[in-house]
């Protein structure tokens, strides 16, 4: 399905009932908005693993401006603060009041941004491996899941150095801890759309345009942060440090063993309960 948002058509997909019999009424379940990483790939990437949620949400699945089957627009509206508005009049037009938005990698920068620019309009927010830790850490973890050969060409590739090949055949893989031979890994790989104008626009100016730090204070909601323990862009001490900076109280992590970047793909069953857990409070503290 599109939608209309300010001029650009937005594909979204929905799993999941969002009233469902509760005795002689019915019952308002969460509504969970997804938002893909990359940025530039596309809503499938969350699928099948978060059709699980919808034991307790609804998850409706948006393909952001310039990704997957959403209108492009062009490289002067691809960023942090126009993708965060596109979501919130997202939904604003489907009249979703209180959403939890759950992004990762660069969607929860979006995320990010939306609860410290728009911190009313949502209920909570999950923040699935966001936080880049310092190049030398990130080159640290890259050297030690694959070598000096994989440290050399994310170095250059972070320099902006044409080695796109080399980083998608040595450095990507590294990403998972699971093993490259998984089926269900390659075919989720095959499946996503990419925008590789997008990605690139990315690499070669939004990364570095990404600040949140001087706003987490208007930040009001909860939020969960979950991360791998072996991710080498998102690394454990970055997670750590959001953390910290956030509000008292307002968030909590949760680091998985074993698990690289994108938890909800590393670990799916463990990442899907610490998600239901999260409704669930998020849920019973708005009722009271």
């Amino acid at each position: 399905m599109r939608i209309d948002i300010g001029g650009v058509r937005l594909y979204f997909d929905v799993e999941g009932a969002g009233l469902v019999p509760d005795g002689t009424a019915m019952a308002e379940r969460p509504v969970i908005v997804a938002l893909h990483g990359g940025p530039g790939a596309d809503h499938s990437m969350f699928k099948p693993v978060l059709g699980r949620a919808t034991e307790f949400a609804q998850v409706v699945y948006l393909d952001q401006r310039g990704s997957g089957r959403s209108d492009v627009s062009g490289p002067a509206l691809w960023t942090w603060e126009r993708w965060a508005d596109d979501v919130v009049d997202f939904c604003d037009a489907l009249e979703i009041d209180a959403p939890v938005v759950l992004g990762t990698s660069s969607g929860g920068w979006v995320a990010l941004t939306i609860a410290h620019r728009h911190p009313e309009r949502v209920a909570a927010v999950v923040l699935d491996s966001v936080m880049p830790g310092p190049a030398g850490e990130r080159l640290e973890v890259f050297e030690r899941l694959g070598g000096a050969e994989a440290r050399d060409i994310a170095r250059r590739y972070w320099d902006g150095e044409d080695v796109q090949d080399e980083w998608e055949r040595v450095c990507l893989p590294l990403y998972s801890r699971r093993p490259g031979g998984d089926p269900e890994a390659r075919d989720r790989l095959a499946r996503i759309r990419w925008n590789r104008d997008v990605i690139e626009h990315f690499r070669r100016s939004l990364a570095a345009a990404f600040d949140p730090w001087p706003h987490l204070d208007r930040i009001v909601r909860p939020v969960l942060v979950l991360n791998g323990e072996d991710d080498p862009v998102a690394t454990v001490s970055a997670a750590r440090g959001l953390v910290e900076a956030l509000p008292e109280g307002a968030s909590e992590l949760h680091v998985l063993p074993g698990a690289g970047h994108g938890v909800f793909r590393e670990d799916p069953e463990r990442a899907v309960a610490l998600l239901r857990e999260f409704v669930a409070r998020t849920a019973a503290g708005k009722g009271e």
